[in-house]
């Protein structure tokens, strides 16, 4: 069925302008709601209209786009391979029906852009950026979202997001990316801190193997920052160090740092950051760890608005600076 359906889409023409005109946004919600719940009866439920009103609405959306975009199923239903593609074009409309909603429910005169970032860029990256553009008078309203790349990519494809400051992993899927628009920004290098009082604070050129004799911190396996920080030991034929803490927020493993005998990896930035606040001591190593390449992603099914283009522009400046 799956396949028919498919061939159907490619085969049937573009369906008439009056149709798809005649839709309402509930329509379009319908299919996400079908998605989220696995049935029209639930669908119908969180919609507050009854089961021949949800299946007349059905009918009018397929009738629009030509094609089966719900499969029945002995659990109620689900999306057809159709149905899926036109959800993922579908929820970019919606996210950016809501963002139109919220940006002109205060304060219409300034816009707002929904801006998903790692939470590295909020320790330093993110205070400049708003000092410069408030400085300029030209600083949009921001609503900050912190989460993993995973997370933000996912965000941002369901319309959620309007830009993403971060980075693409390895497994990522390459499909995904190709839907992406993708600006590079600056490298973020990855540093090892310890508390003031630490040995190592006093040491230049640390080793790898010296690394290995001290209990440490780290973000928990499958993330990018393992990653980096064990390739370094298995390159050298030695086992990377067993963590005695796991902890997925650098904050709160920098934190922990700056009052015991542990060590932690960090970005870069971060470490200064609280090195300057003589809360850690960054450790002199003998050979750096590895980089991340921080980008600046929006999605090429929509079209970045002035203050989006605005602050693409003003980060990759401050990436040069």
């Amino acid at each position: 069925m799956a396949k028919a359906s498919l061939a159907h889409v490619a085969a049937s023409p573009t369906a008439p302008p009056n149709r798809v005109d005649r839709l309402r946004i509930r329509h379009l919600r319908l299919l996400d709601l079908v998605a989220r719940t696995g049935s029209l009866t639930a669908a119908a439920e969180v919609m507050h209209i009854s089961q021949p009103a949800v299946t007349k609405m059905l009918q009018e959306l397929e009738q629009a786009f030509g094609c089966t975009l719900i499969e029945r199923t002995t659990r109620g239903g689900r999306l057809s391979p159709a149905g899926e593609r036109a959800l993922e074009r579908l929820r970019i409309a919606l996210g950016a029906l809501d963002a139109a909603s919220e940006a002109l429910a205060e304060r219409p005169e300034i816009p707002l852009v929904r801006m998903g970032v790692l939470p590295l860029v909020g320790v330093n990256v993110l205070p400049r950026l708003v000092a410069s553009l408030s400085r300029q008078g030209i600083l949009p309203r921001l609503q900050v979202r912190e989460h993993t790349v995973s997370g933000l990519l996912g965000m941002l494809a369901r319309g959620e997001l309007d830009c993403v400051v971060g980075r693409l992993e390895s497994g990522h899927p390459e499909q995904s990316q190709e839907r992406l628009n993708i600006t590079p920004l600056w490298d973020e290098h990855l540093a090892i801190a310890c508390a003031p009082h630490h040995p190592l604070a006093r040491h230049r050129d640390v080793s790898l193997s010296a690394l290995r004799e001290s209990p440490w911190i780290l973000p928990p396996r499958g993330t990018h920052t393992r990653e980096i920080f064990e390739q370094p030991f298995l390159d050298n034929g030695q086992l990377p160090p067993v963590p005695h803490i796991e902890s997925i927020s650098f904050h709160s493993s920098l934190s922990m740092v700056a009052t015991s005998d542990f060590l932690a990896i960090a970005p870069d930035s971060a470490v200064q950051h609280y090195s300057a606040m003589s809360m850690v001591h960054k450790v002199r190593l003998h050979t750096p760890f590895g980089s991340g390449r921080m980008v600046f992603i929006t999605h090429q099914d929509t079209e970045a608005s002035p203050a989006v283009t605005l602050i693409a522009k003003a980060l990759q400046e401050e990436g040069n600076s």
